[in-house]
């Protein structure tokens, strides 16, 4: 009996293995003869596509190795309709990309503009054509799309290259489509179902909109779907597996810091007016670049060099596999090299706190402008260790929030202007130490020789008066109905003496002022890496190039910093710098130095720049320092209980440069610490504030904080290692 069963079971098991491998036979017949052709097809069939992967760019340090500026991983949708099939099947695909999007409540790239549901209407009054700056009408991104689609059968008549090149002003154009009957033309020639609500196909229509723009080559920029796509949107999209959505990791820049919005400067693609300066630099079309501030200025460091990747996909859109695409020159595979990392001279704690003062001091200051700037200088090397501008705006944001970005640009107070450097300014009184050094200098004066303050001017009688009936006033005079008497060179830095000043300006002459003022930097560029403003010092070629006449009696005003003489915070500061140093003048600078993109090593060290070495005697400027430490420590100065007690003995001059007959002076304020080893300079400017003296204050604060112990980080820093 058990026999029986055994044979039984032996027979059941060897007609299943039979069954088994004929039909194992049957689907090896059916796969290499009955359908050999199709499946060698299938697998033999690749699409190949080549893929820039951007160069992480390198990181914007301070002098202490703080991040300013780095990077943060993210990820990002991109398309490909190729795999995606005929028009149902890839609009089906992008339907349901869209519906994900939403879901996850993930906002797409869409500028199409037309309103995104019905009644249709264009959201701009450029949608389709706009005015060059002839007046002649131009095709937008729409309408050049338009015409290049050749959709003359759905519109006829209307907007093609024909009516455009025959109408010389926008006039002259016949009436244009509206926007419902272009999304019915798009609708019908991207072959959308009809039976999709108007929402659905505006949707997917934006997107077709934006791939066609590039591949009817308006638009040279990449597309890029959908940027800082988070988990749960990615997790859906890999869950449908859908033909010619990839999404990959990248990097975008982060912002670590609100302050030095006006220094570090954004990111961006490729101007179509710069393309060709960027073309012979070997940039790609759609790579970013640094497009104002340290981003511009240090773009070459920065930048790194992107990668090709080649990917092999199926017919059906996935991937099969990945190589690095070879140089066609060396032939070496072409992997994303990672950009530099640029240290700055800033120091981001000072950064924080001038910002800080700037702000308080205008909030606290009556009638002014609000608008004001601070600039704090290495006095022996030209570093910019701070520099503030008021207002200022928040570039963690800005551009990412249009809105925000919007109500910025409109803001009457302009505040994407570096006021230390795009802006220039009387420099009033604080011009005096100019004056007083160019006198010693010439010989016409000693430190000891008094000039008497009567009120007026009045030249001694062996002097010849060249001036007529003008005999402009002092001051104190002019506002109190009082004089100085006599007045020593320090004393008249002090009391900010304009008679003392007015009789060197007339023993000089304009000629030599200006020659002083260019040999310390005024109205000269700096040479700094961030764009600025040369401004102007007073004379008759400046009063001729502004359309202006140029009398006699303009010497005694630009003696005094007035007149047409105006200058940047940052020629402000530096021409102090050279001063209080001995006469060394540094061009100014952001770089410190560039760092490998591994840390490893030191790629480049900023050496000080000298542009010019004045030979000052050491004499003269001592008795200029003389005259500025009175400013702040004697007893009778105005801001002597602002400065007298701070943790450093300082010298300063204040000034007031008047504007207009009804409206605050300008407050300017320049100061140097410490007094007898001078290492930082500080300007600084409030648009209406009146009086220099105001801004003391403030510059002894900005002097505790960075001498004090709430700003010791120099002391533990270390080469290559960063600090919180």
């Amino acid at each position: 009996m058990e026999g029986k069963q055994f044979h039984i079971r032996s027979l059941s098991i060897i007609v299943l293995l039979v069954l088994l491998l004929g039909g194992f036979a049957s689907v090896l017949y059916n796969l290499q003869v009955v359908n050999t052709d199709e499946y060698r097809a299938a697998a033999t069939v690749k699409i190949s596509n080549l893929v820039t992967v951007d160069a992480s760019r390198g990181e914007i340090l301070d002098r202490y190795g703080r991040s300013l500026v780095g990077n943060r991983a993210t990820y990002q949708i991109t398309l490909n309709t190729t795999p995606m099939g005929q028009e149902p099947e890839r609009n089906a695909i992008l339907l349901e990309l869209v519906n994900i999007c939403r879901d996850c409540n993930l906002s797409w790239t869409d500028t199409l503009p037309i309103s995104k549901g019905e009644p249709f209407v264009y959201t701009s009054d450029t949608a389709l054509v706009y005015a060059n700056s002839e007046g002649q009408p131009r095709f937008s991104y729409l309408g050049s799309l338009l015409n290049k689609l050749s959709l003359s059968k759905i519109l006829p008549n209307r907007y093609t290259q024909e009516t455009l090149d025959g109408a010389a002003t926008l006039a002259d154009l016949p009436a244009g489509p509206t926007a419902a009957e272009v999304m019915a033309a798009l609708r019908e020639y991207f072959v959308i179902d009809e039976s999709w609500s108007d929402a659905d196909a505006r949707a997917v229509i934006g997107i077709l909109y934006e791939l066609n723009l590039r591949s009817k080559d308006i638009n040279r920029n990449s597309y890029v779907f959908a940027t800082d796509v988070e988990i749960d949107a990615i997790s859906a999209i890999k869950e449908r597996s859908l033909p010619g959505v990839t999404v990959s990791a990248t990097t975008v820049r982060q912002y670590n810091t609100t302050s030095a919005a006006h220094l570090l400067g954004h990111v961006g693609k490729i101007f179509s007016e710069n393309w060709e300066k960027y073309k012979e630099l070997g940039y790609n079309q759609n790579d970013t670049v640094g497009i104002d501030g340290v981003e511009a200025a240090f773009e070459q460091y920065l930048r790194g060099k992107s990668g090709v990747l080649l990917q092999e996909m199926s017919t059906s859109g996935k991937v099969v596999s990945e190589t690095w695409y070879p140089d066609s020159e060396t032939g070496e595979p072409q992997v994303p090299e990672p950009g530099d990392h640029v240290m700055l001279t800033l120091d981001l704690r000072l950064q924080e706190k001038v910002e800080e003062v700037l702000a308080d001091t205008i909030a606290e200051l009556a009638n002014t402008k609000e608008k004001g700037a601070v600039v704090v200088q290495s006095v022996n090397d030209g570093g910019i260790l701070a520099m503030a501008s008021y207002p200022t705006y928040d570039l963690t944001q800005i551009y990412s929030d249009n809105d925000l970005y919007n109500q910025v640009v409109n803001d009457p107070l302009k505040p994407f202007v570096n006021r230390a450097t795009q802006e220039y300014y009387s420099p009033g009184s604080t011009f005096k130490p100019l004056v007083a050094i160019a006198a010693l200098e010439e010989g016409l004066t000693t430190p000891e020789e008094q000039i008497k303050d009567t009120g007026y001017l009045q030249l001694p009688e062996e002097e010849h008066y060249p001036y007529g009936d003008y005999h402009p006033q002092c001051w104190i005079y002019r506002q109190y109905g009082g004089t100085h008497g006599q007045e020593n060179l320090a004393d008249a830095l002090r009391d900010s003496c304009n008679i003392y000043f007015y009789t060197m300006g007339h023993r000089l002459g304009i000629d030599k002022i200006g020659e002083y003022a260019a040999m310390f930097g005024l109205g000269e560029y700096t040479g700094l890496e961030l764009s600025e403003v040369k401004g102007y010092v007073a004379g008759p070629e400046t009063s001729e190039k502004l359309g202006l006449e140029w009398y006699g009696g303009n010497l005694l005003s630009a003696a005094i910093g007035q007149d047409n003489t105006n200058v940047t915070m940052v020629q402000l500061s530096n021409y102090i710098a050279t001063l209080v140093n001995g006469g060394n003048h540094y061009a100014t600078h952001l770089l410190k130095s560039v760092k490998s993109s591994d840390y490893s090593e030191t790629l480049y060290e900023y050496e000080p720049q000298l542009l010019d070495q004045l030979d000052l005697d050491p004499a003269n400027v001592e008795a200029v320092k003389k005259g500025m430490w009175e400013v702040a420590n004697d007893e009778e100065s105005t801001v002597y209980s602002q400065l007298h007690d701070l943790v450093v003995e300082v010298g300063a001059k204040t000034g007031s440069a008047q504007v207009a007959s009804d409206q605050n002076a300008d407050a300017v304020f320049v100061l140097f610490a410490p007094y007898d080893d001078p290492e930082i300079v500080i300007s600084m400017v409030v648009e209406g504030g009146a009086s220099g003296g105001n801004l003391a204050k403030a510059a002894g604060q900005i002097v505790n904080f960075y001498f004090g112990t709430e700003n010791t980080t120099e002391s533990v820093g270390t080469e290559n290692t960063l600090i919180p």
